[in-house]
């Protein structure tokens, strides 16, 4: 997995932010238009797709980590085999959720 994004960030904020908007629409929550923004709502913009942005680059890193464990085989690196969940605890009859 690459870290290099191939697009200017502002693309990003901008296609990030309209793809935030249809989902909200999709909630029945209306948001403004990118083209309709002011300065300092583009600005917010611009830092969360700064944030996504690192965001990747961090999961990347890990998934780099990851892979260079040993006890990862190639063959279960390739098909992105997990880990076994973790067993859970179970609360007492009655016990109260924390």
């Amino acid at each position: 997995m690459t870290t290099n994004m191939p697009f200017a960030p502002q693309a990003l904020a901008r296609h990030y932010y309209e793809a935030r908007r249809e989902v909200l629409a999709l909630a029945g929550i209306t948001a403004t238009p990118w083209y309709q923004l002011s300065a300092d709502e583009r600005a917010i913009a611009d830092a969360e797709g700064q944030i996504v942005q690192e965001a990747f680059r961090r999961a990347a890193e890990e998934q780099q980590a990851i892979d260079a464990l040993p006890h990862r085989s190639a063959t279960a690196a390739a098909e992105g085999a997990e880990r076994p969940p973790l067993p859970v605890r179970k609360r007492p009859a009655g016990a109260a959720a924390a």
